[in-house]
């Protein structure tokens, strides 16, 4: 699967589009690249790294690994309460991109590790900056993301405990409420991001918060990088997640466009039909497609 990112630019001021302002909010896949304890780790095999007989280079390697490693999206069909939703291939194009809005808990989770996105946390956000409109992409930002290559610190392993490597009981990161999550689902967003590993808070057994969003077609995305360098909003969210059909989720490459128009301007737009979606304002018109 192919997905390309086309960009025409429309210079109707002489401010134009720029991928100076992107900023990438996606870990890279190597040796420390974290998946859900439990789950069959990510890993690459080098079959192939030297000069064929025909004297031409040649590398390739295998790759393996959870659907949930990395920076990946959760697909709404990956856990709810019923059977259902989309898969990784089937969520609509234009669900993968739009305005995105940033809540900063970094305070609160310095303050206590297995803190959970509260709807005040929300409605604060939204004293300042304005109601959270459908189609936004939320991203909950707790500054845990720093940790990512310390895997133990990362994942809230309390320290000195001689812990299996596949141990879940003892995860403490923070989370989103499940009383915050459903306010995202009242305001419609199409996608909510978090730089941990998971949208629930490590110590959840039920993993409620998930239920909720992936119940309403909402996906999420978990361990997002760097998130401490987007403001509070204002920047576009482009969600390429691999097409794989029939999937729980996928790794994701997640990037951030900082530019003007204010995307709090742009408007999205779906044809229906050729699976063509698109979204534009006064100096920039974006065209997202996938083969």
């Amino acid at each position: 699967m192919l997905t390309y990112v086309i960009l025409s630019i429309c210079l109707c001021s002489a401010v134009g589009f720029q991928m100076k302002s992107a900023i990438d909010l996606t870990h890279p896949f190597n040796e420390n690249t974290i998946a859900w304890p439990a789950n069959t780790q990510f890993s690459a095999t080098q079959i192939m790294k030297d000069y064929t007989e025909t004297g031409i280079w040649y590398e390739e390697r295998v790759i393996s690994g959870s659907e949930h490693s990395g920076t990946h999206l959760d697909a709404p069909v990956h856990l709810r309460d019923e059977e259902g939703g989309w898969s990784a291939g089937d969520i609509p194009l234009n669900r993968l991109a739009g305005p995105g809005i940033k809540i900063d808990i970094s305070e609160k989770c310095l303050e206590n590790i297995d803190y959970e996105l509260t709807v005040e946390d929300v409605e604060a956000w939204e004293s300042k900056h304005g109601q959270i409109q459908e189609g936004n992409i939320v991203i909950v930002h707790t500054d845990r993301g720093k940790f990512y290559t310390d895997r133990d610190r990362y994942l809230g392993r309390p320290a000195g405990m001689d812990l299996p490597f596949n141990d879940t009981k003892h995860l403490h990161f923070p989370g989103i409420s499940p009383a915050a999550a459903q306010v995202f689902v009242d305001r419609k967003v199409y996608g909510v991001a978090i730089d941990t590993p998971s949208l629930d808070y490590g110590q959840s057994r039920d993993f409620k918060s998930h239920r909720i969003l992936l119940g309403a077609n909402i996906y999420g995305i978990e361990n997002i990088a760097n998130t401490d360098k987007l403001p509070a909003k204002g920047f576009l969210m482009n969600c390429m997640v691999q097409k794989l059909e029939g999937g729980s989720g996928g790794p994701v490459r997640v990037i951030a466009i900082l530019d003007k128009p204010r995307t709090d301007q742009l408007v999205q737009e779906d044809d229906g039909n050729t699976g063509l979606s698109s979204v534009h304002g006064n100096n920039m018109f974006i065209k997202i497609l996938s083969v």
